[in-house]
């Protein structure tokens, strides 16, 4: 684990828990897996709050625990990889608003805070929180009828059960088989009106599943990818293979297994909103092959024609382009084309570089000795055979090693994030009290507002905020606005690299 991946974990601790869970986590971080007895050694914190702070890492699924080597202590350790979803929390709910509608996000946004929570406590608890906002209509009934919809689309899962193995005391956490619940809508409309709770005989616990997401998230960008290099109909296409991948192959395979065109026919008829798709399917999934960026190919005729889909291989290609992209904004476009020519060409010499790039002499060297310096391309000297009477001359071939520079891009994100994040933090620290009047400000006109009052009373209450004050307001909005966009747009870089580094690398 690197430094600038614990500097991120510390900060997104710090923004989302507070300064003791940080401490406790930059604690396990640095020295990995430790019993409470020295966590509480090397913090300097009391043993409640070190309890504390590792039941709420626990909690959220961002530390782990097993027994040491006596099987009577537990050893704890942190999960940054979990840790660093916790800013991607706005993509799972807008993916659920997009997908499902308002009522799944609210179940999602709730579970999310929650982490782990029973069906019936999450669905009374929103009924109950939105049973007088006619503009959204929330109705347990509904609730419920989503719910089992999220868990049947795998969105939702139960929560790992403890077991205890013979001769140990620390409990092990089994994953089960997520069973669709059998909710009955009397018993959430009893507990509802009562508003109490803890009568309910429910004691299934359910928490998001993660993986389900990025699932999609990786479908998104393939979809996408596609479309944008060959058009909507190629991008439709591009979502029927992979829909049929799922049928019989595992989520996160390498390759997909053999896909018939046949079948994605079937689905084109369904598709009524896309004649021309229906009508050129042929020609399409040849274009696909041919010009898709690899994503696909044909692996044989049978049955129309047999493909494949390229997981690990579209994993590589969007590593390319992220890499492209990261040459291009940290060392401009010439330092670009000189590392996509060393990608071409895998093993290129110096003075082949200065020919291909079109480039000056002095300003190719240059480039290219900043790129290596950079890390993004490495050098392996060779030599060739002495002729009779003289010496062996060496050569330098330039390459590109990808796992390593992939490795050297994420290190960047790690850092910009960081980065990011620390400047955000500085904003809202720096304006606090102005943020916090502007929210006061929009509470009360918005109760004055349903109470219907008059207007000047509103404009009164609106111009305790001076212009002064909203042009400082505006101006915070703005960089928190910038800043939040970078945030989203790093941490899309890092789900390429985490997609990438997922499949062993030969």
């Amino acid at each position: 684990m690197s430094h600038q991946l614990g500097r991120v974990v510390s900060v997104i601790l710090h923004r989302y828990f507070g300064e003791i869970v940080q401490k406790v986590g930059d604690d396990l971080f640095t020295y990995g897996s430790k019993p409470i007895g020295m966590i509480v050694k090397t913090t300097g914190l009391t043993r409640t709050l070190v309890i504390e702070s590792l039941r709420t890492l626990l909690k959220f699924d961002i530390a782990a625990f097993e027994p040491s080597a006596n099987e009577l202590i537990a050893d704890y350790k942190l999960l940054p990889e979990n840790v660093l979803l916790l800013i991607r929390y706005p993509r799972y709910l807008l993916q659920m608003k997009t997908k499902y509608g308002s009522e799944a996000e609210l179940l999602i946004e709730e579970l999310l805070q929650q982490a782990t929570c029973t069906a019936t406590v999450l669905l009374v608890t929103i009924a109950t929180k939105y049973k007088d906002d006619k503009e959204k209509n929330i109705t347990i009934l509904n609730l419920k009828e989503m719910f089992i919809s999220l868990v049947t689309a795998a969105y939702i899962q139960q929560t790992p059960v403890a077991e205890l193995k013979e001769g140990s005391e620390i409990p092990t956490l089994v994953p089960v088989a997520t069973i669709v619940p059998d909710l009955d809508t009397r018993t959430l409309m009893q507990a509802m009106s009562a508003g109490n709770l803890s009568e309910v005989n429910d004691n299934i616990y359910w928490r998001v599943n993660y993986d389900r997401f990025h699932q999609d998230f990786r479908d998104e960008i393939m979809i996408k990818a596609i479309t944008r290099r060959i058009d909507e109909n190629a991008g439709e296409l591009m979502k029927f293979l992979l829909e049929q991948m799922y049928l019989n192959s595992p989520v996160w395979a390498k390759e997909s297994s053999l896909v018939s065109a046949l079948d994605v026919r079937d689905q084109c008829r369904r598709a009524t909103d896309k004649p021309l798709l229906q009508q050129y399917l042929d020609q399409y999934l040849k274009v696909l092959e041919e010009s898709g960026g690899g994503f696909v190919r044909r692996a044989g005729d049978a049955s129309g024609g047999m493909y494949v889909v390229r997981v690990k291989f579209a994993a590589e290609q969007l590593v390319h382009a992220a890499l492209d992209h990261v040459v291009t904004e940290r060392l401009g476009s010439k330092a670009a084309r000189i590392f996509r020519l060393i990608r071409t060409k895998k093993y290129i010499e110096e003075e082949d570089i200065q020919k291909n790039a079109m480039l000056v002499n002095k300003e190719c060297k240059q480039l290219t000795y900043k790129l290596l310096e950079e890390h993004f391309i490495s050098c392996q000297p060779m030599r060739k055979a002495a002729s009779s009477g003289g010496l062996a001359k060496a050569i330098y071939l330039y390459h590109i090693k990808l796992h390593e520079v992939a490795h050297t891009a994420q290190e960047m994100c790690y850092r910009a994030l960081h980065n990011v994040l620390r400047r955000g933090s500085h904003e809202r620290g720096a304006h606090a009290r102005l943020v916090d009047k502007q929210k006061r400000v929009r509470t009360i006109v918005h109760g004055m507002r349903l109470r219907g009052e008059a207007q000047q009373n509103i404009d009164d209450v609106e111009e305790t905020l001076t212009p002064p004050e909203l042009a400082v307001l505006q101006g915070v909005e703005k960089r928190l606005k910038q800043l939040s966009a970078a945030e989203l747009e790093l941490d899309r870089n890092l789900f390429i690299f985490k997609w990438y580094f997922t499949y062993p690398q030969t």
